[in-house]
């Protein structure tokens, strides 16, 4: 009777805690919407697409990144070098890679990596209704906000000063080690109402990969996509 009751015990403490942790996160969310514009202006960032600068730190050739975008489902990414094109588009989780006529799908790491790029775009609306697959951590400088889906998780550092978020770490694993692709934003600037970086700085593995620069943004109608391209 003692260990049952003991048992009850922890399971409410552990219920006690995730509750409270699941509040303190839906506050913190609810501040970053405000900052961000107010939940109105918000909504448009549910469909946008997007014309990047890419400043290559890894090569000499520098590119331009076309981005479509429709949450919390939606990314179509094409890159355009001087010697080289690839699309990038995930539906949920399936997702296709093409470099010039050749098209596959993505399966494993691969995947992930696609599946992180899309969920590192999450609006502070888009988290909000993700809420219960959140959890909060207090760091100095920061809120970290945590979303795990399967083998992967997506880390949101939100500043305690301007509830802005800072960074974004996605984390992987490819051969059973562990990986982790950074995205650090910058210059955040109204867009019809709406704070959005216009610079991101990305790396993965810890190398410093590209710096990019917003050109052209334009909010859109949610386009209708199927599940399978």
């Amino acid at each position: 009777m003692k260990i049952i009751t003991k048992l009850l015990l922890v399971i409410s403490f552990f219920a006690i805690t995730l509750n409270a942790n699941t509040q303190e996160a839906s506050t913190v969310i609810d501040k970053m919407i405000q900052a961000y514009g107010g939940e109105k202006n918000l909504k448009q960032l549910n469909a946008y697409e997007q014309v990047w600068h890419i400043e290559t730190k890894t090569s000499k050739k520098n590119g331009t990144d076309y981005r479509k975008v429709a949450l919390p489902d939606f990314l179509r990414t094409e890159l355009v070098y001087p010697d080289k094109n690839e699309i990038r588009v995930i539906i949920k989780d399936y997702g296709t890679k093409q470099y010039g006529n050749k098209k596959f799908q993505a399966q494993g790491p691969m995947l992930d990596a696609m599946k992180l790029q899309l969920m590192r775009l999450y609006s502070p609306l888009t988290l909000k209704k993700k809420l219960k697959n959140i959890t909060l951590e207090d760091e100095k400088d920061h809120y970290v906000l945590t979303i795990s889906k399967g083998s992967i998780s997506a880390k949101y550092f939100v500043s305690k000063k301007t509830f802005f978020i800072d960074k974004v770490v996605g984390n992987l694993k490819i051969n059973g080690n562990a990986m982790a692709f950074l995205t650090i934003y910058k210059d955040y600037k109204a867009q019809h109402g709406v704070m959005f970086p216009h610079t991101e700085v990305k790396y993965a593995g810890g190398i410093n990969t590209a710096v990019m620069s917003l050109k052209e943004m334009r909010f859109v109608r949610a386009p209708k996509v199927r599940h399978h391209l």
